[in-house]
């Protein structure tokens, strides 16, 4: 059967940035197709929760308290995971955000600069470093990489978060041609979508109007809207998918930049 493809029976998967909003959507959406899944995030009682919800769905968890910013960390979850699992079948680099690097060129320098780049791009890729010999030992493991409608959008004070998602846009096709066939590597570049973190959007009427209107289905994002598209990345339903950034936006990068600005100005 056609659903057979989305099924994750039998699979292990890592998620970043676990404990709360798209990661642990993406990681209860994965429990109920089936996978045992592995948390990971900074605050191990977000993790916990969310683990409480993996296992009531009848699957496997483990909760791994780490700062993916720190390599020695990484280095240590990697050591801690070879002791329980023998291979890693799904990778999802979900941990991000703005960090120090939100504010004008004027304000931001160097070291919030990179602050920003190291969440959101070098964890990323320092994680996959050195997951690499878990993820090379199923027949096909797939990589997805969440990244973010800045990564093409423009905005002020966003320089550095933007610049991050861009690069880990890039570095998804790039690694999805090194690690051909046996690693497919893919990204989603989420648009405004609701969570903890966009509270400011939501609990806000005028800026949650002000929001809508870049989306041209009329509304905000539900995590269940990455979770799926995760579910189809991960699972062998895309299996000759490779190297390509997922778009779950509401059609805002369908639109060009003079429709945007026309919607922008409707009052």
């Amino acid at each position: 059967m056609l659903t057979d493809f989305f099924s994750l029976n039998g699979k292990a998967a890592l998620v970043t940035g676990a404990g709360k909003g798209i990661g642990a959507r993406i990681a209860t959406a994965f429990a109920e197709m089936g996978a045992d899944i592995i948390l990971v995030a900074r605050t191990e009682a977000d993790l916990e929760r969310v683990a409480s919800d993996v296992r009531d769905l009848g699957q496997n968890a483990y909760v791994y308290p780490c700062d993916l910013t720190d390599e020695s960390q990484i280095k240590g979850l990697v050591a801690s995971l070879q002791k329980e699992i023998e291979g890693l079948d799904i990778l999802v680099n979900n941990a991000g955000a703005p960090g120090k690097g939100y504010g004008s060129l004027a304000t931001v320098d160097k070291r919030r600069f990179e602050h920003t780049l190291d969440i959101n791009l070098s964890a990323a890729y320092s994680l996959i470093h050195h997951m690499l010999p878990l993820l090379q030992s199923p027949k096909q493991a797939s990589i997805v990489n969440i990244s973010s409608a800045m990564s093409w959008m423009v905005d002020s004070q966003m320089a550095a978060y933007a610049a991050a998602k861009a690069g880990l846009d890039q570095m998804t096709r790039v690694l999805a041609y090194e690690l051909s066939p046996d690693i497919r590597v893919n990204g989603i570049a989420p648009g405004a979508i609701e969570t903890p973190a966009t509270a400011f959007i939501t609990q806000d009427p005028q800026r949650l109007e002000e929001t809508v209107r870049w989306i041209p289905q009329g509304r905000l994002g539900q995590t269940d809207d990455i979770a799926l598209a995760a579910l189809y990345l991960a699972s062998s339903a895309s299996g000759f998918v490779s190297g390509k950034i997922l778009e779950v936006d509401g059609g805002m990068a369908a639109l060009p930049g003079s429709a945007i600005q026309s919607r922008l100005q409707k009052s």
